[in-house]
């Protein structure tokens, strides 16, 4: 597959349009199942809090027991089909839950294999995603296509509970899933049109086929070896882990602490992902305006700063509504930024025949360590209290900025487009 790169706007690119198009669906799809999901465990089938825990952690718990093997899969196989086939498997597994519902025969243990199910699915599916990217769109346009993607991201995330809870009131949430199942299908068929490819070449010099191990210790190798990859790889690790702190705590602290009501809540929240839209859309622009160290390092503050600002928010009234909305905005901002930045330069520096298995092995390590962090902050809720875990997940929050300011990312400047970066020479591209 060759990329094709016209001039002007990205979406003159038809085979990027059309991705983008279907990313978009499934987006939207994915955040009406978000709350669709767990309204079905909860109101339909009367889950106990144990298991609606269990269902959460179901949706990123793949990601750790799969997801460095999958990036091997992805380094070996053509990357559009297995997108194709993870979508196709995640409609049909979602569909099954309407099917159910409207026979009678919905469990919360059919409920639970789904939400399994579908998560193995998008371990697939997000790794070799990244991975066939910067062959669809060039590596020189790879910023401009994160941000298009994380910005159709944000929005979905405004919208789409919002769509649900207008569906869940004419329909039932079990049948509201439906809605999420056709996204994936839509998608799968929209993938269909995409450029072919063909699965990478091995590395120059390379004899026979690596065991499953010895193709995770290169990728490994790449992440480890490289400076720039190696600490944003930390950063996000403590990222991923206050975050999912704070938000594992955060409907519960704005209703039983701060005592806002749970169509107050909604607002903020709406007002939030209004921050994470922003944000998306502004990357590029503050990466040109500050480059990519010192966007980077700001954007990840972000964070600290706004839930530092949430923890003082008190009281039932319209100026704690205001302030708990300026909080979260805050608090979104910085996240699409570091992702969308962080994400481009991962797919810029890593070669064609390693991409998955660099984007599976930070992948699998920010997305499980969001379970870790979840029970941590239902742990520190538990003992200490609701307000104070907010603060110390805040508190937690300023050490990936602190990583990041320390290393050699903050010299960073720009996203350089080397061809390839051999991986017995990992240096970093575009510092100073």
């Amino acid at each position: 597959m060759e990329a094709t790169r016209p001039p002007g706007s990205l979406f003159k690119n038809r085979a990027f349009a059309l991705f983008w198009a279907s990313q978009s669906v499934s987006f939207l799809g994915t955040q009406i199942s978000y709350v669709a999901l767990p309204l079905t465990a909860v109101v339909v089938l009367d889950a106990t809090p144990m298991e609606a825990g269990l269902l959460g952690a179901l949706e990123s718990l793949p990601f750790l027991l799969f997801g460095l093997f999958v990036g091997v899969l992805v380094d070996r196989r053509a990357r559009r089909p297995l997108l194709i086939g993870a979508n196709l498997i995640r409609f049909a597994a979602l569909a099954w839950i309407p099917v159910a519902y409207l026979l009678d025969i919905l469990t919360i243990a059919q409920l639970l294999l789904v939400t399994f199910l579908v998560g193995v699915m998008t371990v697939f599916f997000e790794i070799a995603y990244m991975s066939y990217l910067p062959g669809l769109v060039g590596k020189d346009r790879l910023m401009e296509a994160n941000g298009r993607l994380q910005a159709s991201a944000s929005t979905a995330e405004v919208a789409g509970p919002g769509i649900a809870g207008g569906l869940i009131g004419v329909l039932s949430a079990p049948l509201v899933i439906a809605v999420d199942a056709v996204s994936y299908l839509v998608s799968a068929l929209t993938l269909l049109r995409l450029p072919a490819d063909k699965a990478p070449r091995p590395e120059a010099g390379a004899e026979g086929k690596q065991s499953v191990w010895a193709s995770l210790r290169e990728g490994f190798s790449l992440v480890g070896r490289n400076p720039l990859l190696r600490w944003c790889t930390i950063a996000v690790f403590f990222l991923s882990l206050f975050f999912s702190s704070v938000m594992a705590v955060y409907f519960l602290y704005l209703i039983d602490e701060v005592g806002l009501s749970s169509t107050a809540v909604g607002l903020i929240v709406a007002v939030g992902s209004v921050g994470g839209l922003v944000g998306a859309l502004l990357s590029d622009r503050l990466i040109t305006w500050l480059g990519v160290g010192p966007t980077l390092v700001a954007a990840v503050a972000l964070p600290g700063f706004g839930f530092l600002l949430l923890a003082t928010v008190d009281g039932n009234s319209l100026g704690a509504a205001v302030l708990a909305g300026v909080a979260t905005f805050i608090g979104f901002f910085g996240i699409p930024v570091w992702d969308v930045t962080v994400i481009s330069f991962r797919q810029t520096i890593t070669p064609e025949h390693l991409q998955g298995r660099v984007n599976a092995t930070v992948r699998s390590l920010s997305w499980g360590t969001l379970a870790v962090g979840s029970l941590m902050g239902g742990a520190l809720a538990t003992g200490l209290g609701l307000r104070q875990t907010v603060v110390i997940s805040a508190i937690g929050l300023f050490v990936p900025s602190l990583i990041v300011l320390l290393s050699p990312v903050r010299r960073m400047r720009r996203l350089e487009m080397p061809e390839e970066t051999p991986t017995d020479d990992p240096s970093p591209v575009g510092s100073h």
